[in-house]
């Protein structure tokens, strides 16, 4: 009676059908797992950052006497 049911078992189990069943529940829960945990990105900032321009330079009271 053992060996009857191991050699049921054994036939089951390498079955081609058995066998792509199984990896298309594997490859299906996979994916339900990834759908789940999925986040998405923050999106970025569209518009450009201004850039503050530095002031313009002083000019220098040695100068001012020259053009004079």
């Amino acid at each position: 009676m053992n060996a009857d049911i191991m050699e049921v078992i054994t036939s089951v189990l390498t079955d081609i059908n058995v066998i792509i069943a199984a990896v298309a529940v594997v490859l299906y829960l996979n994916f339900v797992v990834y759908v789940v945990r999925y986040r998405k990105k923050p999106p970025k900032p569209k518009g450009k950052k201004r850039v503050v321009a530095p002031p313009p330079p002083k000019p220098a009271e040695d100068s001012e006497e020259e053009t004079e």
